[in-house]
């Protein structure tokens, strides 16, 4: 992995942190739209820092789950049943 790849990997993973944060501040206040769409959001931002540790991307949603689906399940990296 470039040093690019690992610095955008480290910059979408402190995103995904923060963003799962924010879900647990909404659910604290029993906001639970806003919790699932934070927590929906930090999954995203997750696969997209593993996907650059390979030097893949997607900015859409439906692209994100194909390509983590190529790179990850499909070659055994991840488990499906423990990600679905």
């Amino acid at each position: 992995m470039s040093s690019e790849q690992k610095a955008l990997a480290s910059h979408r993973l402190e995103r995904a942190k923060s963003t799962l944060s924010e879900a647990m501040d909404e659910l604290s206040r029993n906001n639970f739209r806003l919790a699932v769409n934070r927590a929906y959001y930090s999954i995203f931002y997750a696969m997209r820092a593993l996907l650059a540790t390979v030097g893949k991307d997607s900015s859409k949603h439906s692209g994100v789950v194909f390509l983590f689906n190529e790179h990850f399940i499909r070659q055994g990296l991840v488990s499906r049943g423990e990600f679905y």
